[in-house]
């Protein structure tokens, strides 16, 4: 049987759906990486105000304090910054996933219509079969009931 038209479109749709994986795990692994690095940045935050807060019990010039609550302040901004990256990182997850999601369903819809169309010829050879066998049958049944005369 000559390659249906729906094996075409499901081969089609499975490298679109695959490719779409692809840019989803892509995107979720730098989503990863956004959050880790955030993590990262929020720990060395905690660290250094635990040093702050020593160094303060201990005694610590003006100028040492400063120069603390400017690097932290610096730290607080890149936790801005980076925080903005995981949202930008989750944004772009969402769409590559329900692009995904499209072109899965795609696939499952045209393997659907593939699977009709199967049983719809396979319907088809039945009742061609059923014709068969009942011409032969009656053929049969006509030339025992008269002969070979005809």
């Amino acid at each position: 049987m000559a390659e249906s038209k729906y094996q075409l479109l499901i081969r089609l749709a499975d490298e679109r759906q695959q490719a779409a994986a692809e840019r989803m795990s892509l995107a979720q692994n730098s989503l990863n990486q956004s959050r880790m690095r955030l993590e990262q940045l929020e720990n060395f935050r905690d660290e250094y105000r635990q040093r702050l807060v020593a160094g303060g019990s201990q005694g610590m010039s003006v100028v040492q304090y400063q120069d603390f609550r400017r690097f932290l302040a610096r730290l607080d901004e890149a936790m801005e910054q980076q925080q903005q990256d995981v949202e930008r990182c989750t944004q772009r997850f969402v769409l590559e996933r329900q692009a995904w999601q499209m072109e899965y369903k795609k696939l499952k819809a045209y393997e659907k219509l593939l699977q009709r169309e199967r049983e719809r010829e396979a319907l088809r050879e039945a009742k061609l079969l059923q014709k068969q066998t009942d011409e032969f049958a009656t053929r049969r049944f006509w030339d025992q009931t008269h002969g070979d005369d005809a």
